[in-house]
């Protein structure tokens, strides 16, 4: 997290390509499965506009017309708020949970510049690239035994069955 943006709550690993891009070039398959705890179980939607963190977090901050938590929360009214940034995408504002950073933030459901995204179907792209640089679309073998051995998942039948880890590792390898 960026000192200036410290009161920011923002799970990149789960939101925004860049970040995720950065931790496939550092992961080893030794380190995967402590990296893709982080990413839990649900779904999630993956930020791919040109914005950086860095950019991301000041149009965020634009957009907010209060300068503390409790003006914040205030202006929160116990729910969230809806924000559109510059590349029309659209940004969810919430309660952070964890102490000093209180601004939450994730994009909206099939916001522009995003894609939805599975949580077991994430792991598996990001393990596939890491652990087979270069393949594009792995065969069935090495996908179920990645499902298997590294995360914990059940196989699948048949790779009519990965239309969306398809699409998900050709988003992650742009």
């Amino acid at each position: 997290m960026m000192p200036a943006f410290s009161n920011i709550l923002f799970n990149a690993l789960k939101h925004h390509r860049g970040y995720i891009h950065q931790q496939i070039a550092l992961a080893t398959p030794d380190t995967l499965p402590e990296l893709l705890k982080k990413l839990g179980n649900s779904q999630m939607d993956i930020y791919y506009g040109h914005l950086s963190q860095e950019g991301l977090f000041e149009e965020v901050l634009s957009h907010i017309p209060v300068a503390d938590e409790a003006a914040y929360l205030a202006w929160l009214q116990g729910a969230y708020r809806e924000i559109i940034l510059s590349d029309t995408s659209k940004w969810i504002l919430l309660e952070g949970n964890v102490p000093g950073q209180y601004i939450h933030i994730h994009p909206a459901r099939y916001s522009p510049e995003s894609m939805r995204v599975k949580a077991t179907i994430l792991k598996t792209a990001i393990a596939c690239i890491v652990v087979h640089p270069g393949v594009t679309h792995p065969d069935l073998n090495m996908v179920n035994h990645i499902r298997k051995t590294i995360l914990g998942l059940s196989p699948v039948r048949d790779l009519a069955q990965c239309q969306h880890l398809w699409q998900v590792m050709n988003l992650l390898l742009i």
